[in-house]
């Protein structure tokens, strides 16, 4: 890629996949901004990728108000911070009269709706007008193939992917119209702290090999050289990104 002059911003930029999206949109050329809770981890990142790094609790629309309106436009922008609750869940009884679904707190349930589906909903409203009135800007929306597979450890989880996989693909017709791209990528497992141990035992009871961040990275890279409007990029092991569904409607790939 070449984003040489473009602003960009990652969303769950500390850690994993945000952190080597941010490197990789760095070494593109473009101006990065990383944004996380986890100050500690936010700190390391921005200091070794040498990019603005801070603080930003996705899932508050207040919070997303006040952060756009201290920055200059966004020419990029990956919403990507999400959490999952199976590492609570898989350590739960084993009953099976107590699924994951009845054995998740409120408090659990709210932050994991908060952050995967408030987390783009806000992140998007901010984003979009501006978007919009330059006519150009790019809105990638890190889903999952959770959103096309059942998740039985973690439905939850599921539901928030099937989420916001609805909204790109709803939201991209409009934004279509004034020249604004937006596209979901959708991995598999990858390896990330969001694994607990657990998980990475049901992972490798199910065959499946954790895939390395660059893999994602590559599809994020795929997601904003094709520009392919409402896209939908699948995420496997060995495998290049696969087109799983889009919109009609096509977008060059130099717009101006």
């Amino acid at each position: 890629m070449n984003l040489s002059g473009r602003n960009a911003l990652v969303t769950g930029g500390a850690s994993g996949i945000g952190a080597a999206v941010a490197e990789a949109l760095v070494k593109a050329g473009s101006t990065v901004t990383i944004v996380d809770i986890n100050q500690e981890a936010l700190k390391a990142t921005g200091a070794r990728l040498n990019v603005r790094a801070e603080v930003l609790d996705v899932s508050s629309s207040e919070a997303w108000a006040d952060f756009i309106a201290a920055h200059d436009h966004f020419d990029l922008v990956h919403l990507n911070a999400g959490i999952t609750t199976h590492r609570n869940v898989l350590d739960g009884p084993t009953d099976p009269l107590s699924p994951p679904l009845v054995r998740m707190t409120d408090d659990e349930y709210r932050r994991a709706i908060g952050v995967n589906v408030d987390g783009v909903v806000f992140g998007a409203r901010a984003v979009i007008p501006e978007m919009c009135e330059r006519r150009t800007g790019d809105i990638v929306v890190t889903a999952s193939v959770a959103a096309f597979v059942p998740i039985p450890p973690d439905p939850i989880y599921g539901l928030t992917k099937y989420a916001v996989s609805g909204l790109v693909k709803s939201l991209s017709p409009r934004l279509a119209e004034y020249g604004v791209c937006i596209s979901a990528i959708c991995p598999g497992f990858v390896d990330t702290p969001l694994i607990g141990e657990r998980a990475r035992d049901w992972i490798a009871e199910l065959g499946m090999p954790l895939m390395k961040t660059q893999q994602v990275v590559d599809a994020v890279s795929t997601s904003l050289i094709r520009r392919v409007n409402g896209a939908h990029w699948i995420v496997l092991p060995d495998q290049d990104p696969i087109l799983h569904e889009q919109a009609t409607v096509p977008f060059p790939t130099n717009p101006q």
